[in-house]
């Protein structure tokens, strides 16, 4: 019988390696010397510190340090890099694209990543061309850890409505005044690309009456056909994409002009106007032609916004104002005839009928369908934001239609003779108007609080002087009271909101606090 060799030893238990491991490790800290007789204030020992007479480990030390100096690398990081946009610049923020596959999930892909960081490039390359006056700052997540320390990320939701609110939220956490996101569905083949940007202004100096009409604008033309996988967004495979990308960016620029700070503003809105204008030529020569699939609409909309708001300058003539009501008036009819369900076009094409009305002497007012097409579209405006479930829209065209009621109203009185009569069934269809409008506004817009006050004041202002006339002084007392209460509203939904230039400038100052003191003036003389 062969020699069997003895079994192996069993291997110690894994708390027996630990210990021994252990050991070994403070053995090997051991160092052995012999110390003469009479010495003191002596360490001998590996990885130690002696300061005076004390004993420190080095080991600790070495951490405490490197701890120190990484603390201080991040809080240095943390005060040098911005995590919101800065203030007083122009701050555009382009999001992170999001792609939705067959199973209707949705996450970023290099398809989407790729047509975001084009988009970010393409904005970046138009905006750094400007004068340096208007320079703006952009933000992409490709940019570094050293240029900002907040994340954009992707801007979900499962409507476009959640998208739209949900984009607004995070320019406003980011400080952008415009953030640019889209998603790529690729549930199909080929796969669709739905542009999309909100825009913020702070300041609210820029509104031409419509309220907010700066503040969500949902689409950039309809779904873009996207070819995937993706090589190069600027290539000759996806010429649709290509030239969306641009107009995007030529948008911004225009956006860039009219929000500018430059206390130049009739200057500012002529470029925007201008580079509008450029966008314009620039799809028609790539597409043949403005849609509403190619964005035209909304185009046609901003050319028809600067060409109001600049007749509303007041360096701007009679004549100048005529002429420029009239370009706009083009512009937004073109809009709407691209798409009739666009409430913020049929509001904008509303203030401008309305407008040239009132350059007009209230005995002529009724000489031209202006007023009639004033209602008409604020009509359309409201018929169309109840279909798009937008109760704001539909609340700021309800208050315009009643404005222009009352304006109707007032054509009445100054005719001759004086048609009393047509006049009050114009103020009771604004009262009505009024009324249903109320009841859509939150309890924070405060302008269109203001706004409704503004309009109620008005009509009761009215309804005061005819009664006096009449000689029922009773009557136009109450209705004087009725103006002075509502006046007094106007001008407390202003110092609710200070910051909001366009109620402060253009309702309050202009009609609210004049009308309240010619008022208080009246009710004395009828003491």
């Amino acid at each position: 019988m062969a020699n069997q060799s003895p079994p192996p030893p069993p291997k110690p238990a894994l708390l027996q390696r630990l210990r021994g491991w252990f050991a070994r490790a403070r053995s090997s800290d051991v160092i052995v010397a012999n110390v003469g007789a009479g010495a003191s204030n002596v360490v001998v020992g590996k990885n130690i510190l002696k300061i005076g007479t004390l004993v420190i480990p080095a080991l600790p030390v070495v951490i405490a340090l490197l701890v120190a100096l990484i603390g201080g690398s991040i809080g240095l990081w943390r005060y040098l890099v911005p995590a919101t946009m800065p203030l007083g610049a122009f701050n555009v923020a382009v999001a992170e694209f999001s792609q939705i596959d067959a199973q209707g999930r949705e996450r970023a892909t290099p398809d989407s990543a790729l047509i975001s960081r084009t988009l970010f490039t393409t904005i970046q390359g138009e905006l750094q061309v400007l004068p340096a006056d208007y320079q703006a700052v952009v933000w992409h997540d490709s940019m570094n850890l050293l240029q900002k320390r907040a994340t954009i990320g992707a801007i979900t939701g499962a409507t476009v409505a959640e998208r739209a609110a949900a984009a607004c939220r995070r320019a406003t956490e980011l400080g952008a005044d415009l953030i640019v996101y889209g998603v790529l569905d690729a549930g199909n083949s080929p796969a669709f690309l739905r542009l999309q940007f909100c825009v913020r202004n702070p300041s609210r100096d820029r509104d031409m009456g419509n309220l907010a009409e700066l503040q969500t604008v949902d689409r950039l033309g309809g779904p873009v056909q996207v070819e995937l996988p993706l090589s190069d967004v600027q290539s000759s495979v996806n010429p649709p994409l290509r030239v969306r990308t641009a107009l995007l960016a030529k948008l911004v620029v225009g956006l860039r002009y009219e929000l500018a700070t430059n206390p130049n503003l009739t200057a500012n809105l002529k470029r925007a106007q201008a580079v509008f204008a450029d966008a314009l030529r620039y799809l028609e020569q790539q597409e043949g032609a403005a849609t509403r699939d190619n964005g035209g609409d909304l185009v046609q909309y901003f050319i028809g916004r600067e060409g109001f708001l600049l007749s509303q300058e007041q360096s701007s003539s009679p004549s100048e104002k005529s002429s420029l009501l009239e370009n706009a008036r083009a512009a937004l009819q073109q809009a709407t005839a691209l798409n009739p369900q666009y409430a913020r076009a049929w509001s904008a094409l509303g203030s401008v009928y309305y407008a040239r009305t009132r350059l007009l002497a209230r005995p002529q007012r009724l000489s031209t369908d202006d007023l009639a097409h004033a209602i008409s579209a604020y009509q359309s405006a409201i018929a169309t934001a109840q279909t798009d479930g937008d109760p704001s829209a539909e609340a700021e065209a309800r208050l315009a239609l009643a404005l222009s009621e009352w304006l109707h109203g007032d054509a009445y009185l100054y005719q001759t003779p004086s048609n009393t009569a047509s006049a009050e069934a114009a103020f009771v269809r604004a009262d009505q108007q009024i009324q249903i409008g109320a009841t859509l506004i939150e309890p924070a817009q405060n302008r269109l609080h203001g706004y409704a006050a503004m309009a109620r004041g008005l009509i009761a202002h009215e309804r005061a002087q005819i009664a006096l006339r009449a000689g029922d002084q009773q009557a136009s007392r109450s209705f004087f009271q009725q103006a002075r209460n509502a006046y007094g509203e106007c001008i407390a939904a202003g110092q609710a909101d200070p910051g909001d230039q366009f109620l402060q400038r253009q309702l309050i100052a202009i009609t609210c606090a004049p009308n309240a003191q010619n008022v208080v003036g009246a009710l004395q003389q009828l003491q």
